[in-house]
């Protein structure tokens, strides 16, 4: 077996392994009415399978694909102390301590997971192998670019989401409705027409809870 092959083949073990661990976990959350937003799932697990079988192509793809990831990952750790209040991330620690470490573990071991598959699958052995199959080989570059417009795009997106106009009116209606105690971040708004709704939590020392808000 090329050596090559051997590193395929491990990768895709993690990746079956990694998938399977995480299609559980999502239908225990489904069960037990937990949020989760799954990363890998089915996807991991077909992925996983195509490297066992020695895909180049799908070597390609998920090198890809885990560059994106990685560069994505990275710039939200960046972003995120600005795109939400630092008051607001306080008392959801404070709430829920072990949801909030646990959170934090299974984002760090995503990213390390990303980082180590890109790894292997990026390695000079592969991209030799690549190389001499006729497939594209080197640095992902657009998939970098890619993950950082991304990320960009978001902050901005989440910018204007709590200062905009729009933002103005959901936060008037909010304060209106469940009074002034309360300081409010908005986490989702759509528009149809000359109406609009948005999501917001609502939060104080000791309490955070989700409303909704309509104009």
């Amino acid at each position: 077996m090329g050596s090559h092959k051997l590193i395929l083949k491990k990768v895709g073990i993690a990746l079956v392994i990694v998938g399977l661990i995480d299609i559980g976990f999502f239908i225990y959350c489904i069960k037990n009415e937990i949020s989760y937003s799954s990363s890998f799932n089915i996807f991991s697990v077909v992925a996983g399978i195509f490297l066992l079988r020695g895909s180049l192509g799908a070597a390609k793809n998920i090198t890809f694909f885990a560059a994106f990831m990685l560069t994505a990952f990275i710039g939200l750790i960046i972003m995120l102390p600005f795109m939400e209040p630092i008051e607001l991330r306080v008392i959801a620690f404070k709430l829920s301590p072990l949801t909030t470490i646990l959170t934090y573990l299974i984002s760090f071991f995503v990213l390390g997971f990303v980082y180590w598959v890109y790894r292997n699958l990026s390695s000079e052995v592969v991209m030799e192998a690549r190389k001499n199959a006729g497939l594209s080989y080197g640095t992902p570059k657009l998939a970098f670019g890619v993950g950082g417009v991304l990320v960009v795009g978001l902050s901005i997106a989440m910018y204007f989401t709590n200062n905009g106009t729009s933002a103005a009116i959901a936060k008037s209606k909010a304060l209106e409705k469940f009074g002034s105690e309360y300081k409010y971040h908005i986490s989702g708004m759509s528009f149809a027409g000359n109406s609009g709704s948005a999501r917001l939590k609502a939060y104080r020392m000791g309490e955070i809870k989700n409303v909704r808000v309509e104009w």
